[in-house]
């Protein structure tokens, strides 16, 4: 469970006279962007409010493989702001906005890939479907681990194929790439009665996306994947406030939510390899091959429909007593009911029977069962959780500048249904095919019972803080610290599962660090900043984690109840905790004779070494890393305008952000590369 992001953007004022802002940037990597605001009051009681951005860039890392740089990058935004008070007792604000991102190719590659002695050591028992796929790619890309070795190097086809984009897509409906809409919009009434302010928040979210992935991450034709998303949600909150100022003063509300969530998606394997298969072994398929030549489609496809419905309220109420002057102690309790109703179904489809339309091949089930733990199912679930949340926040004003407090809180995240394709249904044995040929799924196995694992319970957690908030040397520094303490129960882990995430539960962890801020004046136009953390997060049980490839290479059944082997990270440390994290600033500003002010400043920013997956697999650890920027800049004596040039990660250091095993590819590992130097000039002009 994680905290909440509360994002409140900027208003206009009823006494603010028209003032806007334009600035422009040009960065390396062909990157331009450019951005405005206007504001200011229409009538003495109604005011708007507009800002827009619009970005492009060609990317940061190299394809060398379609000798394109990527991910190719366009996107846009604008926001509508508007308040009018139609009387002394109400205001009104309503917000509204609109963002598209629409990007082409992307900054993740394979980062190890196994040589032929890693592979036989390591994973004798790979399966056909690896043991093809790594012959072709030494035999065609000879030179693909020395390419791959190179810092922002990629080597995939994207979709496209030996014959590059010009021959367009081969394999799936998209190339890689994304386009995605989002709208947002929220209306809040202020009502003060007497001394009372009653609040009524209605917001409005919604965003549609399509993606397209080379699931390989190879320069082979052989796994795309193509998702088609939706999701809308309506939000209603009301709460009444109490007048401040005495003994005591309480904030009591209700709240609705509701969402739905509805996503097409397919997966299609190329076994023809773009014909390298019969480059290299002579016959048209690998499904040739392992079915002893009775199957030979060319594209197998899983297509997986999910849509989910989720209806949610909650009542909540907060007092503070005001024990002291300088002593206050409140207190919180929060009731949330909540209900989802999901339906999942998967067929099976290949470019025999056409790749839209469902196929009853005995073949074409087996080989996705027992090589992809993939089957055609239909679920109709739904499930109900509530939860009562209580919390207590004691603080107590030592002095004018200082202020400790102490926390109890209790939380939850409500549990679901994971929309992984892979997955066995209730009561078939992993990765085994229980039908005869000529016999339908539906005729051998309940389709619509799903196993254990659809479904992932709430997470629950207890945490504990204290903390204090200084003010020194007479104001001219600010310090804030604090240290936790938490427990969860049914931690929910994403893990990468294939070509996809599913959600499960860890047992237990238990999460304690501390983390401060600080902030100093050191002297006339020097602001110094810095801020750090140290964290302990570890399962303190967690024996059924998902098993590691080589793991499941000695006991493909590890984990499962089949399985004589499992992943016990009871005792280690959890997912995307660094042990260490840390940032320092400066910002520098010196007035010149003319009236003109030249400025200055830079960031240095630490990350400790993390996992990322599930497994803890310690291929798939991100490295320490450490980023710099630096800016320089002129400000006009008016402040109108203001020119600035600046650097992103100086250094140059290439961060693997995230890393995960290349599907089938046993032994191989891909990664997310995260921005490398970025060089670039912006002018402000403010009126």
């Amino acid at each position: 469970m994680a905290g909440a992001i509360s994002v409140i953007t900027a208003s206009p004022g009823f006494d603010e006279e028209l003032n806007g802002r334009l600035e422009v940037s040009a960065e390396t990597n062909e990157g331009y962007i450019g951005e405005g605001m206007l504001s200011g009051t229409v009538t003495d009681n109604f005011a708007l409010r507009l800002t827009g951005r619009y970005r492009q860039t060609d990317g940061y890392v190299e394809n060398e493989f379609l000798d394109n740089d990527e991910p190719n990058i366009e996107e846009w935004n604008y926001r509508f702001t508007g308040v009018w008070a139609p009387s002394d007792n109400l205001d009104v604000e309503f917000k509204w906005g609109q963002s598209n991102l629409d990007r082409t190719g992307v900054a993740s590659g394979v980062t190890e890939y196994a040589d032929p002695a890693t592979r036989d050591a390591l994973f004798p028992n790979r399966d056909a479907f690896a043991d093809i796929a790594y012959s072709i790619t030494d035999a065609f890309y000879p030179n693909f681990p020395d390419i791959i070795g190179n810092d922002f190097t990629i080597f995939k086809d994207n979709n496209f194929g030996p014959g590059g984009e010009a021959g367009g897509v081969a394999v799936g409906q998209y190339a890689e790439s994304s386009d995605q809409d989002t709208d947002n919009g929220a209306l809040t009434l202020n009502y003060r009665l007497n001394e009372f302010e009653i609040t009524a928040i209605t917001g409005y979210s919604a965003y549609d996306y399509v993606d397209g992935c080379d699931c390989d991450w190879l320069p082979l034709q052989f796994i795309g994947r193509d998702d088609d998303q939706q999701f809308d949600q309506w939000s209603q909150e009301i709460r009444i406030a109490s007048p401040t100022g005495g003994f005591f003063e309480y904030l009591a509300g209700a709240y609705y939510e509701q969402n739905t969530l509805k996503f097409d998606r397919r997966v299609t394997i190329d076994t023809n390899l773009g014909g390298l298969v019969r480059e290299q072994l002579g016959v048209d398929s690998l499904l040739t091959l392992l079915t002893g030549g009775q199957y030979n489609a060319n594209q197998l496809a899983r297509n997986h429909r999910f849509e989910q419905d989720t209806d949610s309220w909650a009542i909540f109420g907060q007092g503070t007593f005001n024990l002291r002057d300088d002593l206050r102690l409140t207190l919180g309790l929060r009731y949330t009911e909540e209900t989802k109703e999901v339906k999942s179904s998967q067929f099976i489809s290949d470019d025999i029977t056409g790749i839209d339309n469902r196929t009853d091949n005995f073949f074409a089930y087996q080989v996705e069962a027992t090589s992809f733990n993939t089957y055609l199912y239909d679920y109709d679930e739904d499930r109900d959780t509530d939860a009562l949340l209580p919390s207590a926040n004691l603080q107590w004003d030592v002095s004018a500048n200082s202020m400790l407090y102490l926390s109890y809180s209790e939380g939850f995240k409500s549990g679901g249904f994971t929309a992984a394709d892979d997955g066995n249904p209730g009561g078939v044995d992993q990765a085994t095919w229980p039908c005869s040929p000529g016999q339908r799924p539906e005729d051998c196995y309940d389709v619509t019972l799903p196993n254990d694992e659809f479904e992932f319970e709430d997470e629950e957690v207890v945490a504990y803080e204290i903390g204090g908030k200084h003010t020194l040397l007479e104001g001219a520094m600010t310090l804030n610290w604090a240290a936790f303490y938490t427990e969860y129960d049914n931690l929910q882990t994403s893990i990468f599962q294939g070509i996809s995430f599913a959600v499960t539960n860890a047992a237990q962890a238990e999460i304690k660090g501390v983390e401060f801020d600080l902030l100093w004046q050191a002297a006339e136009g020097l602001r110094l900043g810095l801020n750090g953390a140290w964290l302990d997060s570890e399962y303190k049980s967690y024996e059924t984690a998902p098993c590691t490839a080589i793991q499941l290479d000695i006991d493909s059944l590890c984990g499962s109840p089949l399985g004589t082997t499992s992943n016990d990270l009871s005792g280690e440390n959890t997912t995307y905790a660094p042990e260490y994290s840390a940032s320092a600033f400066f910002d520098y500003e010196y007035m010149l004779n003319n009236g003109m002010t030249f400025f200055t400043g830079g960031e240095v920013n630490y990350s400790d070494a993390f996992d990322t997956q599930g497994d803890l697999d310690p291929a798939d650890r991100v490295d320490d890393y450490t980023k710099v920027n630096l800016r320089f800049g002129l400000r006009s004596a008016d402040e109108a305008w203001e020119v600035m040039v600046y650097g992103r990660n100086i250094t140059d250091e290439q961060a693997i952000v995230y890393s995960f095993d290349v599907p089938v590819l046993v032994g191989s590992h891909a990664g997310m590369i995260d921005e490398g130097e970025v060089y670039g000039a912006r002018l402000r002009y403010l009126f």
